[in-house]
């Protein structure tokens, strides 16, 4: 294993791992040296932001481009009758 799927395996590690985050729908992905994607989709622009931090903070020098989307979540309009 090269030093770059090392690091991506540890991006995807503390994604799941870290308390602020415990993220398993993001996926990481290695794009050339020391540069790396994170994709999928999550609730809300906070949690974007927050995963974002966590990546930033413990992996200051990597270069981290986020493709994460924010899907949009609505209360049903009509109440289901069972």
């Amino acid at each position: 294993m090269n030093p770059d799927q090392y690091k991506e395996s540890e991006l995807q590690r503390v994604l799941t791992e870290d308390e602020r985050v415990s993220e398993q729908g993001i996926r990481v992905s290695h794009l050339e040296e020391r540069t790396f994607a994170l994709s999928g989709e999550v609730e809300s622009q906070k949690r974007k932001e927050r995963i974002e931090q966590v990546v930033a903070e413990r992996f200051p020098d990597l270069t981290v481009k986020s493709d994460i989307g924010v899907t949009r979540v609505h209360e049903p309009e009509e109440v289901e009758e069972v």
